[in-house]
């Protein structure tokens, strides 16, 4: 089990966090992930989340991930998974082989096409849509129940979903992001998560505006403290949104991350303060921007987090 949240000060709530990385693309990159991923779960977060690129191009190296999670610390794994340009028979097979390695928490996403196609392309168009992924693992979760394959150390598992504060860029309204947010939660959705944001109103607003309309599921907050101007615009990018010109300047002035840190730790205290239930993360495979923003906040201690040698994530796929 991770380390419980640290309040803030005596009789505070105390402050839930989670995190996001990504698949080792290099053997030296497997070997900085795991240093990071080791002061990441002794941070203990409620859950680390692990990337899956579209139409399973990081499948194995993604389970890999997830299992080094598993295996090598005391964080709850949970896996991203993708449906675009993926048969809903190879989706099950992805959902079983997760679940036997002793994964039972997921991120049901659609994806984006991958490169070569786009939205037109009949292997997209045929796609699953996340409401149909949400249902597919529920199934294949009960089939495990009933023939008893499930790995003992798998849980009932949560499926979460992805959250577009300032718009899906396929979207057609902001009332048509939130009927199928609610969609999503009807079809087994646990909580959600948002796609990056630079302004606390994004994400209250959108929150605000999805509970009047009926959504009942926790919201997480995503955000990133970036650590450059060029990591900023492509995190503007990313998002769909103009990067902060203020935020771009002191990056590019201080040279350092400072900058990013400040914005992300009063971003999240705005966020808290209006009612989001945690903060999730987004890591960049790298721990000391956002060990630094939780130290910030309160919720780590100042001292740095020591942690022995573990084996490093397999790449070699």
């Amino acid at each position: 089990m991770s380390a419980a949240p640290v309040a803030v000060s005596e009789g505070a709530a105390p402050i839930r966090f989670s995190f996001e990385v990504f698949p080792a693309r290099s053997g030296a990159a497997a070997l900085a992930l795991g240093h990071a991923v080791q002061h990441l779960a002794a941070a203990g977060p409620e859950f680390i989340s692990v990337t899956y690129g579209a139409s399973g191009s990081s499948q194995d190296a993604s389970l890999d991930l997830l299992k080094y999670l598993r295996q090598h610390t005391d964080a709850l794994p949970l896996a991203h998974l993708t449906t675009v340009a993926m048969p809903r028979e190879r989706l099950a097979e992805v959902i079983r082989e997760t679940l036997q390695a002793g994964i039972s928490d997921f991120l049901a996403l659609r994806g984006d096409p991958p490169k070569g196609s786009d939205e037109r392309d009949p292997a997209v168009t045929a796609s699953l849509d996340a409401v149909e992924l949400i249902r597919l693992i529920d199934e294949v979760r009960a089939e495990r129940d009933e023939t008893g394959d499930a790995d003992p150390r798998s849980g009932a598992g949560r499926t979460s979903v992805a959250v577009y504060p300032n718009g899906h860029p396929l979207s057609r309204s902001r009332r048509a992001d939130i009927d199928w947010l609610i969609a999503k939660e009807a079809a087994g959705a646990s909580f959600g998560i948002t796609q990056l944001f630079f302004h606390a109103e994004d994400y209250l607003g959108f929150v605000s505006e999805a509970r009047e309309a009926g959504l009942t599921m926790p919201i997480l907050p995503g955000l990133m403290p970036v650590a450059t101007g060029a990591q900023l615009r492509k995190v503007a990018s990313l998002a769909g949104q103009p990067a902060p010109s203020d935020l771009e300047r002191a990056l590019e002035t201080s040279g350092s991350a400072e900058p990013g840190v400040a914005h992300t730790v009063g971003l999240a205290r705005e966020l808290l303060a209006g009612g989001a239930p945690s903060v999730h993360l987004y890591t960049f495979n790298r721990h000391q921007q956002v060990l630094a923003v939780l130290r910030e906040l309160g919720v780590l201690t100042p001292d740095p987090v020591s942690v022995g040698p573990r084996p490093p994530v397999d790449a070699s796929r």
